[in-house]
């Protein structure tokens, strides 16, 4: 199963997570996750968690400018329970709009 996002994040804003709505925002059984986040250009800020687990705080992410590629682009990983949240928050900290690119590998255990 893979969850791919992207969108436009406003100058010097924050999504606080961009899996919000997803039917796997909380997941339904046990699952290995590796995440991919790649944005337009340099200024993306992300913070990811797993249930309770910070996977990463204030990560500058990588500037390819498409879509995580597996594996190269997806250097965060974590064995998630049933029922956890995994959330994906993003900042932009510049004075101009960039996109983001977000996927996020669900593997059932």
């Amino acid at each position: 199963m893979q969850i791919q996002k992207t969108a436009s994040l406003a100058a010097n804003t924050t999504v606080d997570n961009v899996l919000s709505g997803s039917q796997f925002e909380f997941l339904p059984y046990a699952a290995a996750l590796d995440f991919g986040i790649v944005a337009s250009a340099t200024g993306i800020q992300a913070d990811v968690y797993s249930g309770s687990d910070m996977l990463c705080e204030t990560l500058d992410v990588s500037t390819q400018n498409r879509f995580p590629v597996f594996p190269d682009d997806y250097s965060l990983n974590d064995v998630a329970g049933a029922g956890e949240r995994i959330k994906v928050r993003l900042r932009n900290t510049t004075a101009g709009a960039l996109t983001y690119f977000v996927g996020v590998r669900i593997t059932p255990i």
